[in-house]
C-alpha cells in the first residue's frame, strides 16, 4: 500500500472516529454546567464562657422588651415579655412521656438499615451529658446522646485466663476498695457480677462470657461503672480478645453530639442548629432527623380553653386547640414537598402541599386571645417538616392535655428502594441515603404579647419577607382578568397508519389577537402558553426559539401591539427545567435529575383509579439544576424583545439529585435555582405558576393560587393565609374557574375576599382535538363556549371591585366555619360565605356561596 492511499484511509478512519465521538459528547456540550457550591452551616455565635449545669433557672439573655431564661437542669427555655409579663415556655408541667421532657428528639439510621429514636431526657439530661456555653444574646447547648450502658461483650473480653481475670479485674477492684474509692459493698457487688458474667471454659481452662442478655439491667449498669473505675477501655477489650486468638467484632455503640444555639434577636427568639457541628461517634450510625424544642409555646388544655394552631397547608389551615381525635393522632407534612422523590410512586395522601415555611399558635380566639407566636423556618426549610399534636381534656381517648406545633429537620434524606421496581410484588428493598447535609437550620419565633390572629401572623411574615428581600409593597386599584391562552401542544397523530407526534397551535397569534379584541371591555393579563422550546412538549432548552406553529413574527407583533393599545399585559409562557421531548441532544443520563435508585427520574401521568403512575404516554424528565444558570443565560439572550415571561415549572418544583456518586442535596440545588431566578428577575417581568415562598420574591405575578387546604381530619377551617401574605408583594390569581368542580361564584368570592384575579384557561380551537392525547385536563377550554360565563363573571366582579376600590387588605377574620370578613384599607368590608347553605353572621344573612359589601 503506497503512502498516499494509506493516509487517505487513515484520514477516513479518523473522520469516522471524530464524527461518532462527537455524537457521544455533544449531549454533554449542549448545555454548560455550573460548579456545585457546597453549603456548610456554622455556628452563629462565639463562645464567651461556660455556664454550670444543674443550678436551676438562670437569665441568659435580655433585650429591650424580652428576657430569655434557661433551666440548667432540663435545658428548657422561657421567654418573658418585660412589659406584659406574658410567657412562652418549653417546660411542660404535665409531660405524658420522655419526648415532652426533651428539648431535642432525634432519629438515626444504623448500618443494618434500621431507624431508631432517642429522646434527650433519657439519653442526655438524666445522665448530665451536656454543656452550656454563654454567647452573646443567648446560649450554645452541646448535647451528647449516648446509651446509659454497654452490654458485657462490649465491656469485657470474651475469653480470659484465670490469672488474667484475677490481675486485670479482681485485683483492681480490691485496690479501689483499699484506697477508699469504692465501698466494701461495691467491691462485693462487682466481684459477684463478674462471677455471673464468666463461667469456666472446660476445654481451654480459662473463663468465657455467658449470654450477655441474661444479666438484669441493674447489674449491667454496675458493670459499666466498674470498667470506668478501673480504666478498662474498648481498646483493651480488643487487645485481650486478640491475645486469646479471638477475632471478635465488638458491637458498635450509637452516640451523637447535637449543638443548638438559643438566642434573643431583638423581639424574636432564634433557635439554630449548625448541622456541621452535629456528629456521630462512628460511621455505623447516622443522624437522620432532629426535633428541636418541640414543646416551645405549647398550650395545656387545662389552662388554655380555646385557640388555634395555624399551618401553611395549601392556602393555610387552622386546627382548634383541644380537639384531639384518635383517628388523626398526628399531623406531619414536609415543607415544599421535600419527600417527593421518596414517595413519588405512591398515591398522595394530601391534596395540597406546604408552600410556606411557617406555623403558629394563638392562646384564645381572635380578640379574646391573650398572646401567641409564629415560627418562621428561615434557613433549612428545604429539609423541614411542620408537625401538630393536638391536646384533649379527655385523656381516656388516647391523647394527652398538651397542644403543640413545631418543626423538625432531616439531616440526611433516604429512601427504601424496591429492588425490582416500585410496583413489583417482590418487596425486597435496599436503603439509599445521602450523607449528612451541612447547613444552618434556623427557626425564628415571632412572639406576640397581645391578642393575635392569623392575620397578624400573615402581616408579620410579610414584613419579614419585605425586610429580608428588600421588597416594595404596592397595591392595584383596578380589576383584572387573567387568561392562560393555550398555544402549541403536541398530540399523537398517524400518517398511513404510522404514529407520529404532531405539533398544533390551539390558539395562534391571530386568534389570540381576535380574543383580545372581543374582550375589549376587560382589563386582561394573558399568558400565552407553549411559546418556546417546541411548545408544551418542551425539549432541552438550548435556544429560546418561538414555536413556528403559533404564527409569524408579523402576527406576533400585531398581537403585542393590540395588547399595548388596550393597556393589557401579555406574558409568554414556558417550562425551563422540564423535558417531554427526549429527542437529540437531550440525554437523561447527562441532563436529568437522578432518583434514589441512581436512575434518571421519570415522571408519568398519575392514575388515581389505580394509585399508580400510568405509562400510557411518554415520561417527563427534570433537568439537573447545575444547568439552570446556562439555561437562564441563553433564555435571556434569546428573548430580548419579550419583556414578560411566565415560568410554569421551576418556582414550584423541589430539586435534588441522588445519583450515588454525585448527590446534589436540596440546599445546594435551591441555591442554584434561586440564583438563576434572581438573574431572570433582573431582566424580565415574571409570572410564576403556584410558587413556593422561597421563589416568590423573584416574581410579579403568582398564578394558580388555591384557596383550599388539604382538609385533614382534625382541621377546623381553611384560611387564605397565603394570599394575605402575598397581598401587596405580588399580584395573584385564583385557580382556573373553568377547570374546577366549583361554581363561578366560588372564584368570584375569592376575588372579592382576598384581591385575587379571576383566571380562565382558554383555547380558540375546540378541545375535541385533544382526545386520546396527554392533555386530559383540558376538558372545558373552548373560548367560544366559555365567553358568556367569562363576561358574566367579569361584569359582577368589576361592579363589586369598583365598590371596594382597592386590593389593600387591612384585616381579615373568621366569622364562622366557611364565612369570613375582609376589611380593606379604605374601610370597606366584604363578607363572604363559601358554604353551600346560607349563614347568619354579624346580624346579616349571607346566601349560599354569597357575599355582601359594606361601605
Amino acid at each position: 500500500m503506497n503512502k498516499k492511499i494509506r493516509n487517505i484511509i487513515l484520514g477516513l478512519v479518523a473522520a469516522v472516529v471524530l464524527v461518532t465521538g462527537s455524537i457521544k459528547v455533544i449531549p454533554h456540550l449542549a448545555l454548560k454546567e455550573s460548579k456545585i457550591e457546597h453549603v456548610e452551616g456554622e455556628s452563629m455565635v462565639e463562645v464567651k464562657g461556660a455556664i454550670d449545669i444543674q443550678q436551676g433557672e438562670v437569665l441568659v439573655a435580655e433585650s429591650a422588651t424580652k428576657e430569655l431564661h434557661l433551666d440548667t437542669d432540663t435545658l428548657d427555655i422561657r421567654v418573658v415579655d418585660k412589659d406584659t409579663q406574658k410567657e412562652w415556655t418549653s417546660k411542660v408541667e404535665l409531660p405524658s412521656n420522655n419526648k415532652e421532657k426533651s428539648i431535642v428528639n432525634i432519629s438515626y439510621l444504623s448500618g443494618d438499615n434500621k431507624k431508631h429514636e432517642w429522646d434527650a431526657y433519657a439519653n442526655v439530661i438524666e445522665p448530665g451529658n451536656y454543656n452550656i456555653d454563654q454567647v452573646e444574646n443567648g446560649v450554645k447547648l452541646s448535647l451528647y446522646f449516648q446509651t446509659s450502658s454497654k452490654k458485657p461483650d462490649q465491656l469485657l473480653p470474651s475469653y480470659l485466663s484465670a490469672e488474667h481475670l484475677e490481675n486485670r479485674f479482681y485485683a483492681e477492684i480490691d485496690k479501689l476498695g483499699k484506697d477508699g474509692i469504692i465501698s466494701e459493698k461495691q467491691v462485693t457487688n462487682y466481684k459477684n457480677i463478674l462471677k455471673k458474667v464468666y463461667i469456666k471454659d472446660l476445654v481451654k481452662g480459662g473463663f468465657k462470657i455467658i449470654d450477655s442478655n441474661s444479666l438484669p439491667p441493674s447489674a449491667v449498669k454496675q458493670l459499666n461503672e466498674m470498667v470506668q473505675l478501673i480504666g478498662y477501655t474498648e481498646e483493651m477489650v480488643k487487645a485481650d480478645n486478640e491475645a486469646a486468638g479471638l477475632d471478635i467484632e465488638i458491637p458498635q455503640v450509637a452516640s451523637f453530639k447535637v449543638v443548638v444555639d438559643v438566642l434573643l434577636d431583638g423581639e424574636d427568639l432564634v433557635i439554630n442548629v449548625p448541622t456541621s457541628e452535629c456528629t456521630s461517634g462512628n460511621d455505623y450510625f447516622a443522624l437522620q432527623n432532629i426535633e428541636v424544642y418541640s414543646t416551645f409555646g405549647y398550650a395545656s388544655s387545662d389552662k388554655v380553653e380555646e385557640g388555634y394552631i395555624m399551618v401553611p397547608d395549601g392556602a393555610g389551615a387552622l386546627f382548634e386547640l383541644n380537639t384531639y381525635n384518635s383517628s388523626y393522632p398526628q399531623y406531619s407534612r414536609p415543607v415544599y414537598n421535600n419527600t417527593y422523590y421518596d414517595q413519588m410512586y405512591q398515591m398522595p395522601t394530601f391534596k395540597e402541599n406546604l408552600h410556606m415555611p411557617v406555623f403558629g399558635m394563638t392562646y384564645g380566639k381572635d380578640a379574646n386571645a391573650t398572646h401567641g407566636f409564629m415560627g418562621i423556618i428561615e434557613s433549612g426549610a428545604e429539609l423541614a417538616s411542620v408537625n401538630v399534636r393536638l391536646g384533649t381534656n379527655d385523656i381516656s381517648t388516647g391523647g394527652n392535655v398538651n397542644n403543640k406545633v413545631y418543626s423538625s429537620v432531616d439531616l440526611l434524606q433516604y429512601s427504601r428502594v424496591k429492588l425490582m421496581g416500585p410496583y413489583s410484588d417482590n418487596d425486597s428493598r435496599y436503603l439509599a441515603a445521602t450523607d449528612k447535609i451541612d447547613m444552618d437550620y434556623t427557626v425564628r419565633y415571632k412572639l406576640f404579647d397581645e391578642a393575635v390572629t392569623y392575620f397578624n401572623m400573615a402581616n408579620a411574615y410579610k414584613e419579614y419577607l419585605v425586610e429580608k428581600h428588600d421588597l416594595t409593597m404596592s397595591y392595584t386599584t383596578e380589576p383584572k382578568m387573567y387568561l392562560d391562552v393555550l398555544g402549541a401542544l403536541t398530540i399523537p397523530a398517524r400518517i398511513v397508519g404510522i404514529p407520529y407526534d404532531k405539533t398544533i397551535s390551539m390558539t395562534d397569534y391571530k386568534q389570540a389577537q381576535a380574543i383580545v379584541e372581543e374582550l375589549s371591555d376587560m382589563n386582561l393579563v394573558l399568558n400565552y402558553e407553549g411559546a418556546f422550546f417546541g411548545g408544551e412538549k418542551t425539549g432541552l432548552p438550548t435556544k429560546a426559539k418561538l414555536v413556528k406553529e403559533n404564527g409569524s413574527n408579523k402576527d406576533l407583533e400585531a398581537l403585542m401591539n393590540m395588547v399595548a393599545e388596550k393597556n393589557d399585559e401579555i406574558f409568554f409562557g414556558t417550562d425551563l427545567m422540564t423535558v417531554k421531548d427526549t429527542s437529540y441532544p437531550f440525554d437523561a443520563k447527562v441532563h436529568g435529575l437522578y432518583n434514589y435508585d441512581s436512575k434518571p427520574v421519570e415522571i408519568y401521568d398519575y392514575d388515581y383509579t389505580t394509585g399508580k403512575f400510568s405509562p400510557e404516554f411518554d415520561p417527563t424528565y427534570r433537568i439537573h439544576p447545575k444547568f439552570f444558570g446556562n439555561i437562564v443565560d441563553r433564555f435571556v439572550a434569546g428573548t430580548q424583545e419579550l419583556s414578560n415571561i411566565a415560568i410554569g415549572d421551576v418556582p414550584n418544583t423541589y430539586y435534588a439529585s441522588y445519583k450515588e456518586e454525585e448527590v446534589l442535596n436540596p440546599i445546594e440545588a435551591n441555591q442554584m435555582i434561586e440564583s438563576g431566578l434572581a438573574k431572570l428577575d433582573e431582566n424580565k417581568v415574571l409570572a410564576f405558576n403556584n410558587p413556593n415562598m422561597n421563589t416568590l420574591p423573584y416574581c410579579d405575578y403568582a398564578v394558580n393560587i388555591s384557596r383550599e387546604s388539604s382538609n385533614y381530619g382534625t382541621m377546623y377551617t381553611s384560611i387564605p393565609f397565603r394570599q394575605l401574605v402575598m397581598n401587596g408583594l405580588v399580584e395573584y390569581t385564583t385557580l382556573n374557574a373553568n377547570m374546577s368542580k366549583e361554581s363561578m361564584d366560588y372564584f368570584l368570592l375569592q376575588a372579592l375576599e382576598v384581591g385575587s384575579y379571576p383566571k380562565f384557561t382558554v383555547s380558540a380551537t375546540n378541545q375535541d382535538v385533544l382526545k386520546d392525547s396527554p392533555y386530559r385536563e383540558y376538558l372545558s377550554v373552548d373560548y367560544n363556549t366559555l365567553k358568556p360565563e367569562m363576561e358574566a363573571l367579569y361584569t359582577e366582579y368589576v361592579e363589586a371591585f369598583n365598590t371596594i376600590g382597592t386590593t389593600e387588605i387591612k384585616n381579615h377574620r373568621l366569622l364562622d366555619a366557611g364565612a369570613f370578613e375582609t376589611e380593606y384599607a379604605n374601610g370597606t368590608k366584604v363578607l363572604v360565605n363559601y358554604n353551600p347553605y346560607p349563614v347568619q353572621v354579624e346580624g346579616r344573612t349571607l346566601d349560599a356561596v354569597g357575599y355582601e359589601i359594606i361601605k
